[in-house]
């Protein structure tokens, strides 16, 4: 949960950060601002990828053997 709110924070500093850098100008200010765009896409991509393929949660033995009884139950009274 905590990198859907890094995440989120990242593209709320992306919002403001895009209203201050111009791409237009020296080079230098424009490999700046190209660079910092494409890490704060990284950074942005990271937390949401990091979000969407953690691990899931292991289940307790408690839960599995519930899970299980319950399953059991079922095929005999499809019977």
């Amino acid at each position: 949960m905590k990198n859907l709110l890094y995440a989120l924070i990242a593209l709320i500093m992306l919002y403001y950060g895009l209203q201050q850098i111009t791409l237009s100008g020296n080079q230098m200010q424009t490999v700046f601002a190209m660079s910092w765009l494409c890490l704060a896409i990284f950074v942005i991509g990271g937390n949401f990828a990091h979000y969407l393929y953690r691990p899931k949660k292991a289940v307790s033995v408690k839960q599995s053997y519930k899970q299980s009884l319950q399953k059991k139950r079922q095929r005999q009274m499809m019977r």
